[in-house]
């Protein structure tokens, strides 16, 4: 039986989530240069198969104190903040030892498990985040108890885990959840940039971090990205059985090729099968590599979200398949039965349009790029910010980006990923602001927490 694809918006999340490992010897064609190739690294080199042991560990057993350790994941909470807060200090305690197992050693690095379709698991990613949970919770307690270097060391460890799995993800879920983890870590550094007391010394180290970090967000983005091209290459299209028939071809898109396409039960109204192939794969997989590559592009021509791409690129595209198979894709995507006037139309098109299978194809998994850029971007507008605070703590009071230039405190104006230009502040407020998804300044309204899309995200120097 054909299987609708009325599941488009589901089939649309299903794509944002696995990239595949490395590829069958691929073709001399142009899509080849997408691909993101897979290295294994030798396992004893690999850091998260000497953590997933600890995993563990980093989840207490007490409910009380897990929703505690959430709660201090906000950069504007401290400790102490509920009587319970002893309990969950002498467990960080306990834990340091723990905690001190989670670095990457020489010669080691992080590599994910190979990510083979939709039906992947992602067992690693929630660890992750709790370990950088309880970093947060444990760099605060650490600072409150006057111990400085080890809460500055937990939130630097948070950074170069954040950093690692960024560089080691290979799709969009995977890119999601690594960005949840650099939140964390910036989140940790922004609480100490609010301490009165944090040094000009101790600004400095933290900075420094943020300053090597200028290109994460761009390099994060593009490597995302070309993972999700290469499990668009290898899970979906190499699954869809390989035939002339388009009612076994919808079904395979269907079900992302997980399960044998089925054609339509005797006395079902079904589409003609014709002697000329409707899904071209090289012309499919060139048409989802030019469009990965006008986002590669844009990434690798200036560090900040390419407004507007999403429509004049990928919706210019996806629009002019639409037109041109406009039966196809009605019919693909309806869930009452075909009638006979729409299916010769549908026969129609098969016969008369280039590939409008694949064309279909591409309407229905291409990824909503638009809000992973912004996702990624709005966490570089947060370490941008930071440096920018942290010059202010070096300097001893607010400033003007250029007098923190003239000072070296501060390579340059510190960049608005949302703009063309420098992120906005008000010294009098002690105020950063970057104008945001709309591009719009709107004069740094919004609040701290910056939860959702407040019309501009901001950050305040005042502790």
């Amino acid at each position: 039986m054909r299987h609708p694809l009325a599941l488009l918006g589901v089939l649309c999340v299903l794509n944002a989530s696995v990239a595949a490992g490395e590829p069958t010897p691929a073709s001399s064609a142009a899509w080849a240069d997408v691909i993101l190739t897979r290295v294994e690294i030798p396992a004893d080199f690999n850091a998260l198969n000497r953590w997933r042991p600890l995993f563990p560990k980093l989840f207490p057993q007490d409910l009380a104190m897990r929703e505690q350790l959430q709660v201090l994941s906000s950069p504007l909470r401290d400790f102490p903040a509920a009587d319970g807060d002893h309990a969950l200090c002498d467990w960080l305690g306990s834990l340091a030892p723990v905690l001190a197992e989670f670095n990457l050693r020489e010669n080691e690095d992080i590599q994910f498990p190979p990510l083979v379709g939709p039906e992947t698991p992602f067992p690693d990613h929630q660890p992750l985040r709790q370990l950088t949970v309880v970093r947060m919770a444990a760099l605060k307690a650490a600072w409150l108890g006057q111990r400085h270097d080890e809460a500055l060391t937990l939130a630097l460890e948070n950074l170069a885990l954040s950093r690692a799995v960024l560089r080691a993800q290979e799709g969009l879920v995977p890119l999601i959840n690594a960005c949840a983890i650099w939140q964390l870590s910036l989140d940790g550094v922004y609480w100490l940039a609010r301490r009165p007391d944090l040094t000009s010394a101790q600004s400095a180290r933290l900075q420094l971090a943020l300053l090597r970090e200028d290109r994460l967000a761009t390099e994060a983005l593009s490597r995302a990205f070309r993972g999700e091209f290469t499990f668009f290459t290898r899970v979906i299209v190499e699954r869809l059985p390989r035939t002339n028939d388009a009612e076994l071809l919808l079904g395979g898109i269907a079900s992302f090729g997980m399960t044998p396409a089925e054609a339509p039960a005797e006395g079902e109204p079904r589409l003609a099968v014709t002697d000329r192939n409707p899904f071209d794969r090289d012309a499919t997989l060139q048409g989802a590599a030019d469009d990965v590559r006008g986002w590669l592009n844009a990434f690798a021509s200036a560090p900040r979200h390419p407004r507007g791409l999403s429509a004049t690129h990928t919706g210019a595209l996806l629009e002019r398949y639409a037109r041109e198979i406009p039966a196809l894709l009605r019919y693909a995507v309806q869930d009452a039965p075909a009638t006979a006037g729409q299916i010769a139309a549908v026969d129609a098109e098969i016969v008369s349009v280039k590939n409008p299978v694949g064309k279909l194809f591409l309407i229905i998994t291409t990824s909503q790029w638009e809000p992973l850029s912004v996702s990624v971007f709005r966490r570089e507008a947060q370490r941008s910010a930071l440096t920018a605070l942290l010059a202010w703590r070096r300097l001893g009071r607010p400033a003007m980006w250029k007098e923190l230039v003239t000072a070296g405190l501060l390579p340059a104006s510190p960049g608005d990923p949302f703009s063309t230009g420098a992120l906005k502040y008000d010294p009098a407020l002690s105020r950063i602001w970057s104008v945001g998804k709309n591009g719009i300044d709107d004069g740094g309204a919004g609040d701290e927490e910056n939860l959702g899309q407040p019309p501009d995200f901001i950050w305040l120097g005042n502790g």
